[in-house]
């Protein structure tokens, strides 16, 4: 069998990829500033300022790098508001169809997010998504700060070659995150980073999801 006719692993990110929740984001991390006397900001701040590991974009807006007690606190008051707003979103344009359609080729998918893993597994349950994915992945203690290990680990979790696989994600992160590893990387343009910043990475970007999947085959051959 031809290289580029062999069976494709997708690692799909979570927050702002495959679950639309940039405006849920903003508001869980505005909610917490108030509650800390802190200003709000814009969702043009938070996208182009966003950046991994997230205590580091909490440095920028901050104007200081914020102590070990202040980080907690923020930290703690963000997830409590996420958590309670989390259900309100809904997943991302042409999903889960394209889920189906990915495995109806012989391919496998998993799912990798740097979101605390007691917290993404019920939620991924909720969206009545979990069948779809070899392995569902968040973050447990003590949590890496960027995602090129946590992805290591998944793939070597899944016993998969990096070469047959794809991530897509919609963060300079999500790219770094692959090629540490030797994986190839699609950003998506719909979520979280701004486009600028995603342009500066040089790696493929699809303003859809349903754009994102049909670049792989393309991605995959030149590759071969």
């Amino acid at each position: 069998m031809p290289k580029n006719q062999q069976p494709l692993h997708l690692v799909w990110d979570w927050n702002g990829t495959v679950l639309n929740d940039f405006d849920i984001i903003l508001r869980s991390t505005n909610d917490s500033f108030s509650d800390h006397g802190l200003p709000a900001i814009t969702a043009d701040q938070y996208r182009t300022q966003i950046k991994m590991p997230i205590r580091a974009f909490y440095a920028d807006i901050l104007g200081h790098e914020p102590a070990d007690d202040e980080w907690e606190a923020l930290d703690a008051t963000f997830h409590k508001y996420y958590v309670a707003y989390e259900r309100e979103a809904r997943l991302s344009d042409g999903l889960p169809d394209l889920f189906r359609e990915w495995s109806g080729r012989g391919h496998s998918q998993s799912l990798l997010s740097m979101y605390h893993d007691d917290k993404l597994i019920p939620v991924v349950e909720h969206h009545g998504i979990a069948q779809y994915f070899e392995l569902v992945q968040g973050t447990r203690p003590p949590r890496p700060a960027r995602k090129g290990t946590h992805l290591r680990d998944h793939l070597a979790r899944l016993d998969m070659d990096p070469a047959r696989v794809v991530l897509i994600g919609d963060s300079p992160d999500d790219a770094a995150a692959a090629a540490s590893v030797g994986a190839q990387v699609i950003l998506y343009s719909g979520g979280f980073a701004a486009a600028q910043s995603l342009r500066a990475v040089g790696a493929p970007i699809a303003d859809s999801l349903i754009a994102a999947v049909a670049l792989i085959d393309e991605i995959m051959a030149a590759q071969d």
